[in-house]
């Protein structure tokens, strides 16, 4: 009995391969066609406008004419090539050329070149156009399922003489186990940290300081009397000097050290309970076996019993195949992966100062301030002006100091701008530590009553160091002082470096807070990535891969112009897309206007987007996606950058795993009945007329094709439940008859727009009859179909099994060979030999 409910279902396949004769090669060399092809070689050829020139020159010069029109159509093609709005139209040029013509003008292109890629790249055009792009494959199916019980091979066998009694011991056993484990685990961690600062001082300061001073007197009077008149004229002079000289030197050390160390201590504690069960049943038996016979030896054999497998290979489509083979066909999930190494790589990078302080200037800081969106402060004046203005009395003096700011430097000279009013004419009476100051002074052009007064400019040496310096400055008697002075004050290089270390500080704080910004955000961006690449089930999996073989596949079917989003319906897409997103109000609502022409399409805009789908729904409609296969090849091909970094790769899902380590997949692409000439239309001229000449599928059809649809290691949704068996000679006389007539019957059904009522209506003669000489039963219309067309096979009746089995054309699948597999099991079978008495 078979147990069909049991049976195991394998999906198989044979490709076979054509191959051209040399007469069909000829032929097709003359046809036109393969124009994609031609055209991505002509491409290759980068043909510059001299080789074009010097092609045309050579087809005016040839003598043949066949020839010289077919370099003159290349001529045409390649002057054409640059027009990128042409794209199909340009192939359908290309299919007229001859391929004879293609391989001379590249034959002769490598010698203008001198070999190179060129010359590879014709070589494999002239392997590819002798060779017939498609082929035939039969889909099929293999089913397995239980027949039965035999005996098998002899396990061991108990030979016994004459009245021997032998015991055979028995045993059968079971063990289960059940185990239980709890584990209970904690942890306790603390943290400690540890600061410890260390500063050290050292100062030294020494301080010299020099005073002269000299002091003249000289007074004189004179007192006389005459004609009641008195008169005293007293003359003096008083003449006062004083140097000056104060050194200071100062050095300060400052030097601190911070050491800080941090421990974390993580104690854990774990406690697993594990509870065992072990229960095992031991059957012992004992079997005692005796010889009855008195003058007969027998034998007792154990044999293994075996299951028997009905093994059913059926054939249920014949297709037109290409075949192609295409690079790298996981190249964009394989982008994926390459993206979340980056992020890897990204985020465990250490934080980098790119900076350094000597970079930071006055020039470069406000820039930097707005790279990093942080504010400094501005750096200090190179130099700075400063005043000191002094009003001093008749006969008194005063020390004047110069003390630069924090970080700068005083300049030893001093600008003096001096008012003085003194005596009737009389020199400036001053006394000023620069002694030089008369040599230095001009007087400018402000004059008061006495030859002395006006308005002086002197240029003076003041006395001290760079943190401060001095002038001594005496007036004489009798005068009027007043001064201003001026004195500059420049930056020390100390301070400089310390206002670029303190910007450092500041950028490298908001550097290292945008680091750790900028890891946050790569680490949400490769954990998100890793969701969407570890989520996805098996089934998901499996057809994410068939969806990328689709989309590999026709850019190397179509050639390299095609584009599965061209930019002109990807703007089309986006627009509709913004439809939706866009919060467009109504004509006149809220007094805004236009909002329903915004969310319309141009009439140009229409037209490209259903253009395209017209191409998109023919491509998929002509192609048996649902039964293409592909054989992947290993990753070292293409490329050996990117072999090397998929050679280690690995994933939870062996069939994703292969599929994204593959350097190349060989794909055969199954061509959906009806649709062959289309199809090889559009890859022969380039011309995509489908449209109105392919059967395309209903809805209903469409549906189940998908549902039909085959994943590795997942089962079919929908086999095929029904089959026509062919096993025998009859059987295939049979069905070749049944198909001459199916092709009558479609014939008469396209011709007259119904089917024929009886057989007899067909135009070629009949009867139609099966092996055995019975007519074939048609019925319109059919129990599940148009019509049925049936033959009941050797003894006539309906049903029946081997030559007995209906032949059906309504079948959707064909039983072509059938045979019987077998497996071990753990029963045995006892057989007992008894010998012949001896004579």
């Amino acid at each position: 009995m078979d147990l069909v409910n049991s049976k195991r279902v394998l999906l198989t396949a044979s490709y076979v391969t054509v191959e051209l004769t040399e007469q069909e090669r000829g032929h097709a060399a003359r046809v036109p066609g393969r124009a994609l092809e031609k055209l991505s070689f002509v491409r290759q050829l980068k043909a510059s406008p001299e080789d074009v020139a010097w092609l045309e020159g050579m087809a005016e010069s040839h003598g043949e004419q066949s020839v010289r029109d077919g370099m003159a159509s290349l001529a045409r093609l390649l002057r054409g090539l640059d027009d990128d709005g042409r794209r199909f139209g340009i192939a359908r040029e290309a299919a007229t050329v001859p391929a004879a013509a293609i391989e001379r003008f590249a034959e002769q292109l490598v010698e203008r070149r001198g070999g190179g890629f060129t010359s590879l790249v014709a070589r494999v055009f002239a392997r590819r156009v002798s060779a017939s792009p498609v082929g035939t494959l039969h889909l099929e199916r293999l089913e397995m399922y239980p027949a039965g019980i035999e005996q098998g091979e002899l396990v061991f066998t108990v030979p016994m003489t004459p009245m021997e009694t032998v015991t055979i011991s028995h045993k059968e056993w079971s063990t289960s186990s059940e185990e239980y484990e709890n584990i209970v685990s904690d942890y306790f961690e603390t943290y400690s940290e540890r600061g410890v600062a260390e500063k050290t001082d050292a100062s030294m300061s020494a301080e010299n300081e020099r005073r002269h001073s000299s002091a003249f007197d000289f007074g004189a009077s004179y007192t006389g009397s005459g004609a009641g008149v008195s008169m005293t004229v007293a003359v003096g002079l008083k003449n006062a000097t004083e140097t000056r000289e104060s050194v200071k030197q100062s050095a300060q050390r400052s030097r601190e050290i911070t050491e800080k160390a941090s421990a974390r201590a993580r104690q854990e504690h774990k406690v697993s309970v594990k509870l065992a069960t072990r229960q095992g049943v031991e059957d012992s038996s004992l079997r005692t076996l005796t010889n009855p016979y008195e003058d007969r030896a027998i034998r007792v054999d154990y044999f293994r019993m075996m299951r028997k497998w009905r093994t059913d290979l059926f054939r249920y489509g014949m297709r037109l195949t290409f075949d192609l083979a295409v690079p790298n066909p996981g190249a964009r999930l394989w982008a994926q992966y390459r993206r979340l190494a980056e992020l890897d790589r990204q985020i465990a990078e250490p934080f980098v100062v790119k900076l350094a302080p000597y970079e930071i200037t006055d020039k470069t800081w406000r820039n930097l301030e707005r790279t990093h969106q942080i504010t400094l402060d501005p750096p200090p004046k190179p130099e700075e002006p400063k005043t000191v203005k002094v009003d001093l009395e008749a006969g008194k003096g005063a020390i004047i100091e110069f003390v630069p700011p924090p970080g700068y430097r005083v300049q030893p000279t001093v600008t003096c701008i001096l008012s003085y009013w003194g005596g009737f004419d009389s020199e400036p009476l001053l006394n000023i530590s620069d002694e030089n100051w008369r040599a230095k002074r001009r007087k400018l052009p402000n004059a008061g009553s006495g030859s002395g007064d006006g308005v002086y400019e002197i240029s003076l040496d003041t006395f001290g160091g760079d943190d401060r310096r001095t002038l001594q400055l005496i007036a004489g008697a009798g005068t009027e002082l007043k001064a201003s002075f001026r004195y500059t004050v420049k930056l020390s290089p100390e301070h400089f470096e310390a206002w670029q270390h303190q910007c450092w500080t500041a950028l490298r704080e908001a550097q290292a807070v945008a680091h750790r910004e900028r890891a946050a955000r790569l680490q949400e961006e490769r954990d998100r990535l890793w969701r969407r690449l570890a989520g996805s089930d098996t089934l998901s999996l499996r057809r994410l891969e068939r969806e990328e073989l689709v989309r590999c596949t026709l850019l190397w079917l179509l050639g390299a112009d095609f584009d599965a989003a061209p930019d002109d319906v990807g703007e089309v897409v986006q627009r509709l897309l913004r439809f939706e997103t866009d919060d467009l109000a109504d004509d006149g609502l809220f007094g805004v206007a236009g909002g329903a022409a915004t969310r319309r399409l141009s009439q140009s805009e229409w037209l490209t987007a259903s253009g395209f789908g017209d191409l998109v729904k023919f491509l998929h409609h002509a192609v048996e996606w649902e039964n293409l296969l592909h054989f992947l090849y290993p990753y070292f091909w293409g490329s050996d950058d990117l072999g090397r970094e998929k050679m280690l790769f690995d994933h939870p899902d062996p069939a994703h795993r292969d599929f994204l380590r593959a350097g190349y997949v060989r794909v055969v692409i199954p061509v959906r009945p009806g649709f062959e000439h289309d199809l090889i239309q559009l890859l022969d001229t380039g011309v995509f007329g489908g449209a109105g000449n392919s059967p395309y599928l209903t809805l209903g059809e469409e549906v189940a094709a998908f549902g039909r649809t085959n994943y590795t290691g997942i089962p079919p949704a929908n086999p095929e439940l029904h089959a026509r068996p062919l096993l025998y000679p009859q059987q295939r006389q049979t069905w070749d008859t049944m198909q001459r007539v199916v092709r009558e019957v479609e014939a008469y059904h396209e011709a007259n727009g119904r089917y024929p009522a009886q057989l007899s209506e067909l135009p070629i003669p009949g009867p139609f009859t099966d092996a055995w000489g019975r007519e074939l039963v048609y019925r319109l219309p059919g129990s599940g179909n148009d019509y049925d067309l049936v033959s009941y096979g050797a003894d006539g009746q309906e049903g029946g099994t081997g030559l007995d089995a209906d032949i059906s054309a309504a079948a959707g699948a064909s039983l072509v060979a059938s045979w019987f597999d077998y497996s071990p099991t753990s029963g045995l079978d006892i057989s007992i030999d008894v010998k012949p008495a001896a004579a």
